[in-house]
Parts: structure tokens; sequence; C-alpha cells
């Protein structure tokens, strides 16, 4: 079953070996997307296209790696991005989905 944001938690938590290694993975995932955001949003700011196609890269495998399906969609439409101004437009979205998620770890 999947959430509104499309996370596919059963999927997720059949691949742990236990809750406390679902909780640790989350606790990782969120400090390195929160890292990869920000270096996204510099990258952005400061014009610089290949860097941007690289963070959101590793936060699309990153999404993948937990399962967050619509995330991973929107990170690889940000890496796919061919100009700034799509690639700020994806990034807006993806950062207020991470927000959104984080309520989800921080209950989980």
């Amino acid at each position: 079953m999947k959430d509104s944001l499309d996370w596919q938690k059963e999927t997720f938590l059949e691949e742990m070996d236990s809750p406390e290694e679902a909780r640790e993975l989350l606790q990782v995932f969120e400090l390195s997307s929160e890292s990869l955001l920000s270096e996204i949003e510099k990258a952005l700011a400061e014009g610089n296209l290949p860097l941007v196609r690289e963070k959101a890269h590793a936060l699309k495998g990153a999404c993948a790696t937990i399962f967050f399906e619509r995330a991973r969609l929107l990170a690889y439409d940000l890496e796919k991005a061919a100009d700034l101004e799509t690639a700020k437009e994806h990034f807006a979205q993806l950062q207020k989905m991470l927000k959104e998620f984080q309520k989800v770890i921080a209950n989980f």
C-alpha cells in the first residue's frame, strides 16, 4: 500500500532486518537529503547545471533506497532538466515533498 507521498512503507519495512534498522536508514536519508538539497540549491544559485544533475542523481538513489518513488521520479526530472529554469521548478517540488516527508520520518 502506498501513502499520499507515494512512499512504499511496507516494501521498505520488508527489506529491513528490524524496525531499528529502518529508523536508522531513515535518519541517514533525512541527513543526506538535507545536505543534497542544500548543495543543489547552491548549485542552482550559481547556475551550475552539471552539479545540479550530479547531486540530483545522488538524491534519486537515496530515494530509491527507501522506496520513496514519487520523490525518486522528481529527482530524476531534476537530473534530466534541460535548463536552469526547469531545474528550479523541479527542485521546488522536490524540496516541498521532502519537507513533508520529514514529518513522516519524525513520526516513524
